[in-house]
């Protein structure tokens, strides 16, 4: 058994910081390994990709006395479009002072855990690993180039022969991992596809903590006792589908059912656009903002259903919010056309899938939802129970830690 404790590197570009809105993988990983005695280093960004705000420097030093690991934020330049070479741009000079950060870094660590994307960064770190003979841990949160692809406005195949050169680089990022974790079966098999000679490929799901989860969900919410809530959380971009569900609950307001609304948690690029359709459409929406973890939770709960909106070619599998979603123990209708989520849906029997963009068939399924109380019931509890045996990080994310600290080159 492994005893010895390690000197552990978290790479994490884009994660939540303690204190912000937001509930992250590599902030959750570093406090428990920091908690069994491991020395973490998180390696952050100063630029909070979220919001598209710079962190205060002089806030995250006051919240790292706090903790038991070690935040260190790398420069970044900085952006306001998730697409654009302001973006690319930001992303090279954070890549660029990560390769300085680790070239004077004195103590090097005994096994790297870097997240991808982004993708510079993973590159880097990648390479350091293998130059020191560092055990590298590659956690796949998402699969770039494939993940832009539906922010192009080219056609399928055009966009692909744009994309071929990341896709490339993609391949040979990806060929660096000594071990391969991943937030769904299809994203370490993409991994698999191209590199066959990593040591242990694991899907672990994002998942949430249901103790902590559960300690914030009796927290009271106002809500009319008459009102019908279909409730997205998340970013309003490219890939995410909440045109089709405004126009579904705008179908059924003309049917007569005037107490269903769309509250949509997150924000945006696409935001201004929807809302506009909104008024337009005279829908009943409530776009609510970005609300911190703890405060999104009990409107969730006291949520009717849940809608997985996703865009048509969207790559999105497994994510952040369908541990919430299970957690919260609501029915889900789901528009991502992900084989591995499309299957949970229907195996496990939590809800329904529909195509993105038929805003008809989704207005029948949720009118049917609304008129049977018991099937939502019986949905609901089926998604409880999945979250309790496959997405409660207090377990799954066991696997994690034991790979960490078995590490080996």
């Amino acid at each position: 058994m492994f005893l010895n404790k390690r000197e552990i590197l978290l790479v994490a570009p884009f994660t939540i910081l303690p204190g912000e809105k937001g509930f992250n993988r590599f902030t959750y990983i570093a406090e428990k390994l920091s908690s069994k005695g491991h020395k973490v280093t998180l390696l952050t960004s100063n630029f909070k990709h979220s919001d598209k705000n710079f962190r205060d420097k002089a806030v995250i030093e006051k919240i790292s006395r706090s903790l038991k690991y070690t935040i260190v934020m790398i420069e970044e330049l900085g952006y306001k479009k998730n697409i654009g070479i302001d973006r690319i741009q930001s992303h090279r000079h954070f890549s660029k002072q990560l390769a300085l950060y680790l070239k004077n870094r004195k103590q090097k660590p005994d096994v790297i855990y870097c997240a991808y994307p982004m993708m510079d960064a993973a590159f880097i770190a990648g390479r350091y690993a293998k130059q020191y003979q560092i055990p590298f841990v590659m956690d796949i949160q998402d699969v770039w180039p494939e993940a832009i692809k539906n922010a192009i406005p080219l056609p399928e195949v055009m966009a692909d022969i744009l994309l071929y050169p990341l896709t490339i680089y993609a391949n040979k990022i990806y060929s660096l991992a000594d071990y391969v974790v991943g937030v769904s079966k299809s994203y370490v098999q993409r991994v698999n596809n191209v590199h066959e000679n990593a040591k242990s490929y694991l899907p672990i799901f994002i998942g949430t903590d249901l103790g902590i989860f559960d300690s914030y969900k009796e927290k009271y919410v106002k809500k009319d006792p008459n009102e019908f809530w279909i409730t997205y959380i998340g970013t309003i971009s490219y890939s995410y589908d909440l045109e089709t569900v405004i126009r579904a609950v705008s179908i059924l307001k003309n049917k007569g059912i005037s107490n269903i609304v769309f509250k949509v948690f997150g924000s945006g690029p696409l935001q201004p656009k929807f809302e506009r359709l909104v008024n337009q459409l005279d829908a009943p929406v409530d776009f609510m903002g970005h609300f911190k973890y703890e405060e999104m939770i009990p409107y969730l709960v006291n949520s009717d259903i849940a809608a997985n909106a996703i865009s048509k070619g969207a790559q999105q599998s497994i994510t952040n919010k369908i541990g919430d979603f299970l957690s919260a123990g609501l029915p889900v209708v789901n528009s991502s056309l992900n084989k591995e989520f499309m299957d949970m849906v229907t195996i496990e029997s939590i809800g329904y899938n529909y195509n993105p963009g038929d805003s008809v068939k989704l207005a029948a399924l949720i009118e049917h939802l609304y008129n049977n109380k018991g099937l939502r019931a019986a949905f609901g509890g089926n998604a409880r129970r999945l979250a309790e045996e496959k997405f409660d990080r207090r377990y799954s994310y066991k696997d994690i830690y034991s790979i960490i600290e078995q590490a080996t080159v």
